[in-house]
Formats: structure tokens, sequence, C-alpha cells
């Protein structure tokens, strides 16, 4: 009998995607297992691209926390924790070590998993849990999360070669007619962003190369900023504000892609797009891209490169994947 596993991975969209090669591990070891994901609504594209996630389940925290007691809320709430009950799960394992996640694991009336108190995020969430497990959280993001889950699991990890294999259809923007790079330049924390001038440096030169360049934005700010790096500079296209799946088919077209620690950067390198991050404000050890196919990770906190140093990697991650497909 196959069994029903719960992964509780909510956010954010890095997080998450990082997270996504769990999915590939566990129908690798356990082809029979049916494997759940609980995703915050605003990230519900990611675990699609997946095709080991059978089924996802939306949580809507962010949005709850606003009005706790409003009837909309509770009404919500309560049809989760039918949902959950209603599945009856074999295993429930919570890689985000939240309080809100670790209620999400309680909610489900099923044996739980989570990391111990020594290396959790909020300690007091390993008391939700049926059994802890301590797992360093130096780890870097993608072996934490594969690491602990196969554990719980019982089956063994090659943790250097995390697959994702996500299936996503490429489909080149509104614009574009011939090869083009992605550049993710926007990102939530004003510490990770890379100058401006050095993004209109790179755009300059990627189009002398023969490539358009297309540029990404969530909000406001960020439509702005794509907007003073486009602005005189030809062949830059700004795409429309598009749902995840959209910019993950359009990010899956790229020839190659450049951007911040953001998640439509490690997006890119999930995909398996020659990725270039672009690490200013946190870890390069921590968050470097990962990838099963070319990618490179350029600067560190406190550490920013310049234009030639980006456009080196790029070269060099595109002909390391043309090389490698020869």
């Amino acid at each position: 009998m196959s069994r029903k596993i719960l992964i509780i991975k909510s956010s954010s969209m890095g997080d998450v995607i990082h997270a996504l090669p769990v999915a590939f591990d566990i129908k690798q070891a356990q082809p029979d297992a049916e494997v759940h994901w609980v995703v915050e609504e605003s990230f519900a594209d990611i675990p699609d691209l997946s095709p080991f996630v059978d089924r996802k389940i939306l949580t809507a925290f962010r949005r709850w926390r606003k009005h706790p007691l409003a009837r909309q809320t509770r009404s919500e709430f309560s049809d989760l924790k039918r949902l959950l009950r209603h599945e009856k799960y074999d295993c429930v394992i919570d890689i985000q070590g939240l309080m809100r996640s670790a209620l999400v694991a309680r909610l489900s009336g099923a044996e739980s998993w989570g990391y111990s108190k020594d290396t959790i995020r909020e300690p007091l969430a390993s008391r939700f849990y049926t059994h802890t497990l301590p797992v360093a959280e130096s780890l870097r993001p993608v072996r934490r999360y594969r690491t602990m889950v196969s554990r719980v699991l019982g089956y063994d990890i090659d943790p250097e070669n995390p697959r994702y294999g996500l299936k996503v259809k490429p489909t080149p923007p509104a614009g574009v007619s011939g090869p083009y790079a992605a550049l993710a330049v926007n990102t939530s924390r004003a510490e990770k962003l890379w100058p401006q001038s050095r993004w209109i440096d790179v755009v300059r030169e990627l189009r002398k190369e023969g490539l358009q360049s297309v540029l990404f934005w969530g909000n406001d700010d960020e439509r702005r900023r794509v907007e003073e790096i486009a602005c005189g500079v030809e062949n830059a296209v700004i795409m429309p504000r598009s749902s995840l799946k959209a910019l993950a088919q359009t990010i899956a077209g790229a020839c190659c892609l450049a951007g911040v620690d953001t998640g439509l950067t490690h997006l890119g390198a999930a995909l398996g797009v020659p990725s270039v991050g672009i690490i200013v404000g946190t870890s390069a050890e921590l968050f470097s891209l990962v990838s099963e196919k070319a990618c490179a990770t350029v600067g560190d906190k406190g550490v920013v490169p310049d234009a030639v140093e980006v456009l080196g990697a790029l070269h060099a991650v595109m002909n390391s994947q043309w090389s490698s497909e020869q």
C-alpha cells in the first residue's frame, strides 16, 4: 500500500524552490508514494512545476494574520483543518520550521516530524511535532531539506547532486523574436540589490552580442527600477506583471539568466537555465545557486562584483552548457 506524505514548505519563493528536490528524492526512493505539499497561496504555482508533487494544499497565513478574527479567516482555517484530517496522512514532515507551519502539522492529526529545538528557527515550534530531528541550520537550504526528509523516510541521497526534474514549457515573451537573457534585477530587500548602472552595462553588452534582455517586476517600485534600467537601452524588454507560471515559462526559454539573490534567480537555476547569481547582501556560501546544469555565483555579503565579472560568469556558464550538450 502506498504511503501518503505531506511536505510543509510554504514560503518564501526561493525557499520553496530550494525544497523541490525533496519531491524528486521521494519518488525515486518510493515510487508509489503520494506526495502532497503545503504552500502559501502567493506561491501556489511553484509546486505545480514539479511532476513529483501529486497535490498542493494552500494556506493563507500572510492574509489571515491581517484579519485573524474575520469570518472568512475562521472559515478558511476550519476548511484547512478539515481537509488535512480527511487526507489521513501516513507521515507529515515540516521543513519550514516556523510556528505557523508547525501548527499545520498539528492540525493534520497525523504523526509528524520537524527540526529539534536546537536546530529550528522558532524553538517553540518543535513542541508541536510527534518527533524531532537535529539537522544543522548551517547546511545550505537544499541539502538541509533533503537531509531532513531522507532521514525521516529512511532512504539515502547524493547530497552533492540534487535533482529538480521540473517540467515547464519554454515560452518567449511578446516582443522577443530571437535569443534573450532573463535578468532578475529586483528583490524585496534593498541590501540585496545590485547597482542599476551595472545592470545597464550588462544590458548594453548583451545587446552587442545579439541578445535581448528581458526584465521582470512585481510592484510599482520594481517597475520603476526596470524602467530606469531599460530607458535609453535598445533591445531591453520589460515583461508585464505576470503569474509565477508565466514567469517560469519565460525564464525557461532564455539562453541565460543573471539575477540577485531572489526567487526568480533560483528558479532559473532550478530550471537548468545557465544562470549567474549576484550576491551582495547575503552569504554566498549559504545562498549560491544550485542547479543540475551550469550555474555560478559571484560576489558575497559586502562584496559587490562589477559588470565585467558578471558578464564573464555568464559567458562561462553558457559555454559550459553548450559544451555539455555536444
